[in-house]
């Protein structure tokens, strides 16, 4: 395993009203910044979404050295609706992120899956359906297309699981968020839906003010066969100290970096 840096967890410097940061910039920052080489965006974050200009994030990822490996992508919509129409609009705006993919040369793109915790057979079986038209898209395109436990009928890991495995293709996958689920069960829902993992998000604030056991995590995460970079996601406070404070408790907990630290 490796550890990543998702654009999220540098929102405000995104967001900042008088000198945002820009996309183009983001992996120099992480290089130089935090010395992390495997990046997520966030497509809010972008400043165009034609091809001209995913070329130059492709590019400015390359001149810096580092490696872009997927994309968490928000606001296309509820892909669980049983409104057939409307949720047909939301996996248009969803498929249109694989030209998007392709030109950046991502491994996979996060879509949340919509709908509420409560999501009976009908909400579920809508999911899959979208989902399947995505991931068959995905392998037609040699991109991987996750969703994360984001809210909505992805609240509950079992929900997830009957999604990714009513979808029953190897394009499908999960992002698992340390952070997301409930504190009740939290370890066992990521151990649920790690096998299926093809990015990770790695937080260590709870929401209510306490830390998530990262050795734990990070066992979980190695136990449920999942060998690539965790994205740390957590950022609150000081992002620059947050960043290196959490990749630094990552570190401990990896063989990979024990002749670092």
């Amino acid at each position: 395993m490796d550890i990543g840096i998702a654009g999220w967890a540098i929102v405000r410097r995104f967001k900042d009203e008088q000198k945002p940061l820009a996309l183009l910039d983001f992996p120099r920052v992480a290089k130089e910044e935090f010395g992390i080489y495997h990046l997520e965006l966030n497509n809010l974050f972008m400043a165009s979404k034609d091809e001209s200009y995913c070329g130059e994030v492709a590019a400015a990822t390359r001149e810096a050295g580092v490696a872009l490996w997927g994309m968490a992508v928000d606001g296309t919509g509820d892909l669980s609706l049983l409104d057939e129409a409307k949720r047909q609009e939301s996996l248009a705006n969803a498929l249109a992120y694989f030209d998007i993919a392709s030109w950046l040369g991502l491994k996979y793109f996060r879509v949340n899956t919509g709908g509420s915790a409560e999501s009976g057979p009908d909400e579920l079986a809508a999911c899959i359906k979208s989902f399947r038209a995505l991931a068959e898209e995905g392998a037609r395109r040699g991109i991987k297309i996750a969703t994360e436990n984001h809210g909505g009928l992805a609240t509950q890991p079992d929900n997830m699981i009957k999604l990714i495995q009513g979808v029953g293709l190897d394009t499908m996958a999960s992002l698992p968020d340390y952070g997301n689920f409930d504190d009740s069960f939290r370890y066992e829902g990521m151990a649920k839906i790690m096998p299926y993992a093809v990015g990770v998000h790695a937080k260590w604030n709870k929401r209510d003010g306490g830390r998530i056991d990262i050795p734990r995590m990070v066992q979980i995460t190695r136990d449920g066969g999942y060998d690539g970079p965790i994205f740390i996601e957590d950022g609150k406070g000081d992002d620059h100290r947050a960043v290196l404070q959490l990749k630094g408790a990552l570190m401990a907990c990896m063989p990979e970096y024990e002749d670092i630290i």
